[in-house]
């Protein structure tokens, strides 16, 4: 055991070298752990003849998990962990890594699959944390890796895990980041569009006489690990006062940048944590959680003239730090041009301080991968950061209602990749008609728009897709801003626009007022008189109501046990105002059972559960297991999934990866039996910011414009319009299939298969893009993660499923977390 493995072996909750049963020796570099803070695990861990790691273990005595671990000397910066792995099918798995700040972080790892299967874990985000900065944010270099086999859900408490091709993958190739300077403009225009100070071309305008202060809000990520900030600017008056926050997922940093002089001015500071910027909200912990967001920039009066200005933002340089092999990046686009063209675009960059001569192939694929159109051609990235607009126009297919563009650069040792996609608007307008008995709804929040004409387009395009549930938050603080005062006339606009579209509502009864006193008794008495004249109001038109969103996190700041007081008082207060009202309870952040059991045993009553089960990577039948389960602990009641979603943000889910998940977790949330109620998170996306998760988990991109994810939920909710979903398990290992009315769905997540099936009646069969698919030789190819929809036929498996090849990138069967 190396000096830095000792160093650091507390760091796996305090791991201890045990007796590993076997006269094999560990592979080397390896180490063994039972997991001891959870005691009573026993195994051992050695390779065998076949050069396989042989990971033992044995639950009978108790335990929580075993696990293999390795401490890196030194610690890289690393990319992803690959391995391949042999497990009980219905197991789950942890890899586990500790950063350079000793925290730790963990992602799940599951997967009904019992047959080798290569993992491949990315770095890019993680689950759980704990311990360190605590923040959730890798912190590079990683200090140790750990895999780690648990003992829930697992028949048969004995037995081993075989693992073999372990591969750390290292960030540009020598694990050392690329510090640099990255310079770019940002174009003023982006700040403040629509407001009423905003800008409009050239300087910004502020009329001092009129206001005080005024903002320019916006989304722009800065690159990497931020270090400096120089913000240009020319103007003003002598004695106006700059101000600026960042974006931390959630939490703010606030600072004065400095004061006006009226001529060319540079103001140069360093970034948080510390430097002098105040923090709140999220966390509310100081820590920096990347990607940083300038969100907004103010200019206040000051010491200046009550009279109107100008200021002109020239520029914002940021000094940053990106792992080499994200020195080179595009950002893509496809979308429509005219009659059946279709034009791609990306924007490419290049951080290095040298230009790169290399070449670019733009390739067109249709749903099923198949290619469409393919360029090739030289091209030029200028150093430092200076942006490159790549274009090429293509036609779409006859019958085709989606297309993908992958843009692929590469020079000397520098590449990447960017694709975007593009699907055909939705034929009809959809049904008016108000559908409660169907599970299918979408977090609209026609609430987040102040423009009632921007509200009624949504409503509109989810009409269309054929939602019939909208979660609408309804907010204290805007709904009764004084004691006693309440104004509900926007949410009448909000409800009636959603049943006006077909669209029932929940409502989500959140937040606190300024007035109150958030987490006291007294408060959450104010809360309920406040829920109680919200219930009232709308008893005629909305009949279930969510207590409080994400209490088990951050969102509620006071003490946990706190929460099951309200959630009894408000149950009181709601059904006091309508006694048929349905009450919503938990809405924990993932599946939290350890909050749910908290609830239950403080006798906290709800008719409904909440859960928001957000997660890496599907395993399609282990989430059914979930719901289920959930389902039995609070004795069998309804299980409502209010939010749930990927992100396809850079380095998130691509645009055709989301709809496929979109689908699965519909499919198999309404086939589980305990779901009857799902909405996605969320129908738009929430900025243009293509780097930060949250603004990038919508179905339409922040510009209306549909991603393929819209013609999936579309797909779904106007195919499966009427009947009782019924969970099919005669198809086969690893095939799913789901009944509903007159159409079956057969899906395969892991991997693409050959169905032989027979097809009784005549059948329409569609893909998830609403395209028509045709039997071969009495099979259907099942395509890994994508349902087909078989309408008007009964569909009976006549044979096993045959594995073929996977038309998808990379290597088949590959799950990527």
């Amino acid at each position: 055991m190396t000096t830095t493995a000792k160093r650091f072996a507390w760091l796996f909750a305090a791991m201890t070298l045990v007796s590993l049963g076997a006269t094999a020796a560990p592979p080397e570099g390896w180490l063994f752990s039972n997991g001891p803070e959870f005691p009573g695990a026993k195994g051992s861990l050695d390779t065998g003849a076949d050069g396989v790691m042989h990971l033992r273990y044995d639950f009978t005595g108790g335990g929580n998990y075993v696990g293999a671990f390795q401490f890196l000397d030194p610690p890289q910066t690393l990319k992803s962990v690959e391995f391949r792995v042999k497990k009980p099918a219905e197991a789950l798995m942890t890899l586990r890594v500790v950063d350079s700040t000793d925290q730790l972080l963990q992602e799940p790892i599951v997967f009904e699959h019992d047959e080798w299967q290569r993992v491949a874990v990315d770095m890019q985000a993680f689950d759980l944390h704990f311990g360190g900065a605590n923040d959730g944010v890798v912190h590079f270099p990683i200090k140790a890796v750990g895999i780690l086999f648990e003992a829930v859900s697992l028949a048969n408490p004995t037995g081993e895990v075989l693992l073999s091709h372990v591969k750390f993958n290292i960030s540009g190739g020598d694990g050392a980041p690329q510090s640099g300077e990255l310079r770019g403009r940002f174009q003023v225009t982006d700040f403040g569009r629509g407001t009423a100070n905003g800008i409009t071309g050239g300087p910004w305008h502020v009329d001092f006489s009129k206001t005080g202060s005024a903002s320019l809000h916006s989304s722009l990520s800065l690159l990497g690990n931020p270090r400096v900030l120089t913000v240009l600017l020319r103007g003003g008056k002598p004695g106006n006062v700059l101000k600026m926050t960042l974006g931390s997922h959630f939490q703010t940093f606030a600072r004065t940048l400095g004061t006006l002089d009226g001529k060319d001015q540079a103001f140069t500071f360093s970034l948080p944590p510390g430097n002098g910027w105040e923090f709140s909200g999220g966390e509310n912990d100081g820590e920096v959680r990347l990607p940083l967001r300038i969100t907004s920039l103010t200019l206040e009066r000051g010491a200046g003239p009550a009279e109107p200005t100008g200021v002109e933002i020239q520029g914002i340089l940021c000094e940053t730090s990106v792992p080499r092999d994200e020195a080179t990046f595009g950002l893509a686009s496809l979308r429509s041009a005219s009659g059946k063209a279709i034009e791609a675009a990306c924007t490419a960059c290049n951080l290095l301080e040298r230009d790169l001569n290399g070449t670019m192939t733009v390739t067109l694929l249709d749903w099923t991968r198949n290619e469409v159109a393919h360029v090739e051609f030289e091209q030029v990235l200028p150093a430092n950061g200076k942006p490159v607009q790549i274009s090429r126009g293509f036609e779409v297919p006859d019958g085709k209602n989606f297309a993908e563009a992958r843009f692929d650069f590469k020079a000397d040792k520098e590449e990447f990749s960017a694709g975007a996609c593009w699907t055909r608007p939705l034929d009809g307008t959809g049904d008016t008609t108000l559908r409660p008995e169907l599970p299918w709804g979408m977090g609209v929040y026609l609430y987040r728009y102040g423009d009632l004409n921007d509200m009624e387009k949504a409503a509109q395009l989810a009409q269309a897709a054929g939602v019939k549930w909208s979660r609408e938050e309804f907010s204290w603080a805007a709904t009764e801003p004084e004691q006693g005062k309440f104004d509900f006339h926007f949410y009448d606009a909000v409800v009636n626009t959603a049943r006006s579209h077909g669209i029932s509502v929940y409502g989500l009864l959140s937040y606190w007022s300024n007035w109150t006193e958030p987490y006291t008794e007294k408060g959450i008495d104010d809360f309920c008189v406040w829920a109680k004249a919200v219930v009232t109001h709308f008893k005629d038109r909305v009949k279930h109501w969510e207590v409080y969103n994400e209490p088990n996190i951050f969102f509620w700041q006071g003490p946990k046990d706190l929460y099951p007081v309200l959630l009894k008082k408000c149950y009181a207060a709601i059904k006091e105002a309508d006694p048929e009202a349905q009450v919503l309870g938990c809405s924990t952040a993932g599946i939290d059972q350890k909050f749910i059991d908290m609830v239950l045993a403080a006798e906290a009553p709800f008719d409904i559960l909440t859960v928001h089960p957000y997660r890496g990577f599907l395993s399609d039948g282990g989430f059914m297991k979930e719901l289920r389960r959930v389902a039995e602990r609070v004795e069998q009641r309804p299980v409502w999934i209010t939010e749930m979603g990927w992100s396809t943000h850079v380095g998130g889910k691509d645009e055709r990866s989301q709809a496929s998940l979109l689908a699965r977790c519909y499919l198999s949330a309404a086939a589980s039996g305990a779901c009857p109620n799902i909405s996605w998170y969320d129908f738009r996306d929430d900025a243009n910011d293509p780097f930060y998760n949250e603004a990038n988990f919508g179905t339409l991109r922040h510009d209306f414009t549909p991603k393929p994810a819209y013609r999936a939920l579309a797909t779904v909710c106007r195919t499966l319009n009427t009947g009782t979903p019924r969970l099919r398990d005669d198809l086969g290992k690893d095939v799913f299939g789901m009944e509903m009315g007159n159409c079956t769905v057969v899906w395969s997540p892991l991997k693409s298969v050959k169905l032989p099936c027979a097809i009784e009646g005549d059948a329409q069969i569609i893909n998830l893009m609403g395209e028509p698919v045709a039997p071969q030789g009495g099979s259907l190819t099942l395509l890994r993660g994508q349902p087909l929809f078989i309408t008007g036929g009964k569909l009976t498996a006549t044979g096993t499923p045959e594995p073929i090849e996977d038309p998808s990138e990379g290597e088949s069967g590959v799950i990527q977390f």
